[in-house]
């Protein structure tokens, strides 16, 4: 760990020392998560018929919190008795953590809904480059031209998967909105890696994305409470892979973000999003399985573009890390 002045002189470096070769058991966690996100865009498809955006988005949060919660009880992890003092402390993180949050995956589930099921596979790197450009503009890390190079990369494969073929006024009447939500879906997530960041060495993994998610919770059920009181609830009938698809997104929200911030400190920081990558493939598998959603030829080279970029970018952002915690020390 991090001595007090090292944090304060470096905040934006990992709270922990990276394994240098990586463990089993952490490839194992990375591969559960990226095989877990997959399912994303299906259970959005799954729920979408009965449920709007807006209940998506709470069935999400209220059943991640639950899922924290169960871990907990089955960890026999009590809550640390300065809790309610670093709750305190980190409320202002907390609160814009949850706030990004809550507007991500308000941007993705509408974006899903309407588009394809694999369509969010491009906010990994969105995401991936917000990061950079935050640490750039915030704590006024360097992009030199090899990261510049990634960056477009990055750009490019998300541009060629929108794009995805068509003319030029089909792709601005239809693909741009989603394209423009699932960037801000991006966005809005990497601003709540940047917040976890902040709070990680004041809360364990489970309190503080529980604490994040607690008030995201509240905020989406603050947003649906006029609706559900006018009574747009009472004709809607669930079927059975609905009611699965919400328990399970729940889970994939809780469990999912718990075993990606346990893999993170046991394998090498660049090795995380190509583990991950395969979250890419699963999504696009089950959209041509499950919704028999087309794939072409503009799609698959959009994905080895961006995969390209978002790889040598966290080899390049690693290397900066390791510069930069040099010097610190």
């Amino acid at each position: 760990m991090r001595s007090k002045q090292q944090r304060q002189r470096c905040p934006w470096l990992p709270l922990r020392p990276f394994s240098g070769g990586g463990t089993a058991m952490g490839y194992l966690y990375l591969l559960g998560v990226a095989i877990m996100f997959s399912f994303g865009g299906t259970c959005n498809k799954l729920i979408s018929p009965f449920f709007d955006t807006t209940y998506i988005t709470m069935f999400r949060f209220i059943f991640g919190v639950f899922f924290l919660l169960l871990l907990k009880v089955l960890k026999r992890q009590r809550f640390r008795s300065d809790f309610k003092t670093m709750l305190r402390v980190c409320l202002g993180w907390i609160l814009f953590g949850a706030v990004s949050k809550w507007g991500a995956y308000l941007a993705e589930n509408y974006a899903l809904a309407h588009g394809t099921s694999y369509g969010n596979i491009i906010t990994m790197p969105i995401q991936t480059v917000f990061i950079t450009a935050a640490g750039a503009f915030f704590f006024r890390e360097k992009i030199s031209l090899k990261k510049g190079f990634c960056i477009f990369l990055c750009i490019a494969g998300v541009l060629c998967i929108s794009w995805n073929g068509r003319s030029l006024r089909d792709y601005l009447q239809t693909n741009v909105l989603l394209t423009a939500l699932f960037c801000a879906t991006g966005c809005l997530a990497g601003m709540h890696v940047i917040a976890q960041k902040m709070i990680a060495d004041k809360m364990d993994i489970i309190d503080s994305n529980l604490s994040i998610f607690a008030v995201s919770s509240v905020i989406s059920i603050v947003q649906v409470a006029p609706n559900t009181l006018s009574g747009s609830l009472k004709d809607i009938h669930p079927n059975v892979p609905c009611l699965i698809a919400i328990l399970a997104f729940g889970f994939i929200t809780g469990i999912g973000f718990y075993l990606n911030a346990k893999a993170i400190p046991l394998v090498p920081i660049y090795m995380v999003p190509v583990v991950q990558s395969g979250m890419v493939i699963f999504s696009v598998i089950w959209g041509v399985l499950f919704f028999k959603e087309s794939v072409s030829a503009y799609v698959i080279a959009g994905i080895a573009l961006f995969m390209v970029g978002l790889f040598y970018l966290n080899v390049l952002n690693k290397k900066d890390e390791a510069e930069a915690k040099a010097v610190c020390e």
